[in-house]
């Protein structure tokens, strides 16, 4: 693991695709090594369809013994930028967080969908509240208790379930969570960066900044009136290293929880960890998050 923090430590917050690239590099081996080791406790279910595209699929990673009472469930949806990422994005990973929570009693789906060009907004929520309705109506038959569903976004996937919940698709679907936890979600967008701005104009086929910060999760919350959001148990995770953007997104979505309900939302820093890390980690030796979700899914 000392690649590893010399990695983060070399690239700060500056997030970039040579970042990705080299934190992938370095953590597959470390999962590629344990992976043998799931095979006689897991099984894994590819490719169910919950819906017309091809990108509308989801893994499902169960335990192979599994006792009577029906077991948790924790939905995963990849980050990617809007624009790729994948339920398998090496030969290890993203499995190896299906691994790890189907290895500790828990049912793990891990969820794609649809992005740019095929995605405009508002698909992202629309893919969301669709695959949590497959799951609703079709975890009971894998040993999953469709009334305990925890749903886990990160960056890319946290905006989508952001959308989701704050723009009441998910009530109006009749899905009630267990909780989300939303993993460095960008809530807000900063269209200064050249990127950012070229993916975000496509995806909302916008044609100024305000009409993609009209859409942003923070704006939002802000214009929601879903009457379950107070009921909601929502967990931020930032890493210390996240990106200004994602911080900043985050800020103001605490500054507009804290003004609505008078109360703070919990929003915890994985102190070291960059943008993608620590769910990377999730499963190796110091891992924080595992434990962290486990402790959340097993809030009543």
């Amino acid at each position: 693991m000392d690649e590893v923090e010399a990695c983060i430590a070399k690239h700060g917050n500056v997030w970039s695709l040579a970042t990705n690239n080299d934190m992938e590099r370095l953590f597959e081996p470390l999962h590629e090594a344990r992976a043998s080791s799931y095979k006689t406790k897991v099984k894994v279910g590819k490719r169910f369809k919950y819906g017309s595209s091809d990108r509308h699929r989801i893994d499902l990673y169960t335990p192979i013994t599994t006792p009577d009472a029906k077991l948790p469930v924790v939905i995963f949806f990849h980050g990617g930028g809007f624009v790729a990422g994948d339920n398998d994005i090496t030969p290890s990973m993203h499995g190896h967080i299906g691994n790890y929570f189907a290895s500790n009693n828990t049912i793990c789906a891990l969820v794609t969908y649809r992005v740019i060009p095929e995605a405009v907004y508002p698909s992202g929520a629309q893919d969301v509240t669709a695959a949590l309705a497959w799951l609703r109506d079709n975890i009971s038959q894998h040993g999953g208790d469709p009334s305990h569903l925890t749903a886990i976004g990160q960056s890319a996937g946290a905006a989508h379930l952001a959308a989701a919940i704050f723009s009441s698709r998910l009530s109006d679907a009749g899905i009630t969570l267990h909780g989300a936890i939303l993993l460095s979600a960008p809530l807000w967008y900063d269209l200064r960066q050249e990127r950012r701005r070229k993916n975000m104009f496509a995806y909302h086929e916008a044609s100024t900044n305000e009409e993609v910060l009209s859409k942003t999760g923070v704006a939002q919350f802000i214009d929601s009136n879903a009457s379950d959001l107070p009921h909601t148990n929502i967990l931020l995770v930032l890493g210390e290293f996240d990106p200004n953007e994602i911080v900043d997104g985050n800020l103001m979505f605490v500054d507009a929880y804290r003004k609505r309900f008078s109360r703070l939302p919990i929003l915890e820093v994985l102190k070291g960890q960059n943008h993608i890390s620590y769910f990377l980690g999730l499963g190796l030796d110091g891992d924080r998050l595992g434990k962290r979700i486990l402790e959340f899914v097993a809030l009543q």
